[in-house]
């Protein structure tokens, strides 16, 4: 997952040149947004040894962003990444046809992604009961995540599970409530 990860924010080192090609950063460009991750890895990794009262990760997240918004610092934003704006999903019903071709066309998936999702969810509450020391309720978290993926299809989103690596870093944070 580590080197997944890596290998996706490798692409946030380059930028697009004059003939529209990606191409490296160079230079200064380079060496702030260098500056910038290790400040960021600095407070991960070091600012639990001093306090576990706020999530490390979060703090880095704050305080990288106070600096480049405080001293203007030259670096890529999400907006010059991808267009941010939007609202909230609007409730529409899916538009497939009715009919005994598409739910045998439809149902294999829905099964193949449904049993994936749950083994993944039941392996990460087994994992997070195990180092907690607490008792999840499988049912419950079945069921929650069966009707929260059927609903999520009615305002255009895509159906979800628990992820071992993100539960691992929540509980590595302080994580310990449903919220978090």
């Amino acid at each position: 997952l580590a080197f997944v990860i890596f290998q996706a924010q490798l692409g946030q080192f380059k930028v697009e040149n004059a003939p529209g090609e990606l191409v490296w950063m160079q230079g200064n460009q380079l060496f702030i947004m260098l500056g910038l991750v290790v400040l960021t890895m600095a407070i991960i990794q070091y600012l639990p040894k001093l306090t576990k009262a706020v999530p490390s990760a979060l703090v880095a997240i704050v305080v990288t962003s106070l600096l480049v918004i405080g001293l203007k610092i030259p670096t890529l934003s999400v907006g010059d990444i991808a267009g941010v704006g939007g609202g909230l999903p609007q409730f529409h019903i899916p538009g497939v046809p009715v009919a005994w071709e598409t739910l045998t066309i439809i149902f294999p998936f829905a099964l193949t992604m449904a049993a994936v999702g749950l083994i993944e969810s039941l392996m990460t509450l087994s994992l997070i009961d195990d180092i907690t020391e607490t008792r999840g309720r499988g049912n419950r978290e079945c069921v929650g995540q069966g009707l929260g993926n059927v609903l999520t299809g009615f305002f255009g989103g895509m159906g979800g599970c628990a992820m071992i690596g993100q539960s691992m870093i929540n509980i590595r944070s302080g994580g310990r409530g449903r919220l978090s």
